[in-house]
């Protein structure tokens, strides 16, 4: 619901809690289901025996709600269906997508296949082992040159770097360096970049609030639009189920932290879905610290599949907006795997670069080259 209000929806909410037509909406388009997920986060609910922990639990319950929609809404069924989703997305995505793919090889030629053709991740978390040693390069050289910290830190930082590679290396096959891999990158890689008192979603802008950097953006008066008792009515919640909406459920975030999904790799996914020709798009604002675009583009020229040859060879070229704005730069393969650093963005490229966002989503969903 926040990307709806705020970033890529028909309609975002204002801090007065009125609401103005967003230009540059997705639906422009395409259809568009905005998902709350995991469940008990937003207003989902489920069977309290079945709470999600785990990406296991993630991809299956993604599945069924697809199933249960499309039952409701058999005038979408056969359509081309795309996955897309930012940040801890970079989870979420494919592993939902991979889900319904498998499913889709058990129940071909039936009612309950799903036109899978595609996702795209925005600024996502995919495979820490890789992405995380990336914070030095933002450190060292990012687009605005923003100090971010010393030489003395950043010459720590670049002996630390290794270590963290080499003990997430190890997850999930051993559960235990997931743990003491997420901790050893936080605390040597992570943390003393926030003493630049830098928003981490976004370093051209100030913030102070390290203790909890999503506080760094307001978003306070989404949940208040979100908890209005007609806005409730409108979207039909549930209030017998559903309490107050909320953007972070800790709960939810313990739960999936004593299973060590953050440090879990899930580019494999991403592999299988390319090898079966599906296609994919993974983009990255510059100014992103938290999911940087560094680390993803590490991740996807990394990626082993049949197409990586090709793609590592693409070469880099200026992304041009149909309206002739240069929005960044692109690297893609057959039109089939794109990556895309879009300029002048933080971590929601779709709120800071709207535009750009919806150009970029024109193209894939088209089929059109980058």
């Amino acid at each position: 619901m926040m990307a709806l209000l705020t970033e890529n929806g028909p309609c975002h909410v204002l801090p007065d809690l009125s609401t103005k037509r967003n230009p540059y909406s997705w639906t422009n388009e395409s259809n568009v289901v905005w998902l709350d997920q995991p469940t008990t986060v937003g207003f989902t609910y489920g069977d309290e025996r079945d709470a999600d922990n785990s990406e296991d639990n993630v991809g299956e319950n993604i599945y069924y709600f697809l199933q249960g929609f499309f039952e409701k809404h058999p005038e979408l069924a056969g359509r081309d269906f795309y996955i897309t989703g930012e940040s801890y997305g970079g989870h979420y995505v494919p592993v939902a997508a991979h889900y319904v793919w498998q499913q889709n090889k058990l129940n071909v030629g039936s009612s309950k296949h799903i036109n899978l053709k595609g996702i795209a991740i925005g600024n996502g978390i995919t495979q820490a082992s890789i992405q995380l040693p990336h914070y030095i390069d933002m450190a060292e050289k990012n687009a605005y040159d923003i100090p971010l910290v010393d030489a003395a830190q950043l010459e720590e930082m670049k002996a630390d770097a290794p270590v963290c590679r080499a003990i997430l290396d190890q997850c999930p096959q051993n559960t235990t360096a997931c743990f003491d891999g997420t901790a050893y990158c936080t605390e040597k890689l992570f943390l003393p970049l926030l003493s630049a008192n830098r928003n981490p979603y976004d370093i051209r802008m100030p913030c102070t609030r390290m203790d909890d950097p999503t506080k760094c953006y307001d978003m306070s008066y989404v949940s208040k639009y979100l908890d209005a008792p007609n806005v409730r009515e409108s979207l039909g919640v549930d209030s017998k189920r559903v309490g107050k909406w909320q953007e972070c459920n800790m709960d939810v975030n313990v739960a999936f932290y004593m299973t060590a999904d953050m440090a879990k790799p899930f580019h494999t996914y991403v592999a299988d879905l390319l090898n079966d020709d599906l296609r994919v798009l993974i983009y990255a604002g510059d100014a992103d610290l938290m999911c940087n675009w560094y680390g993803n583009q590490a991740w996807t020229l990394a990626l082993d599949w049949k197409g990586k040859e090709g793609f590592n060879a693409a070469p880099e070229t200026a992304y041009i907006t149909a309206d002739g704005t240069n929005g960044g730069v692109v690297r893609s393969f057959n039109n089939q795997f794109t990556f895309l650093k879009v300029f002048n963005s933080g971590h929601m490229v779709p709120q800071d670069q709207p535009a750009i966002a919806l150009d970029m989503l024109n193209k894939f969903l088209n089929k059109q080259a980058f």
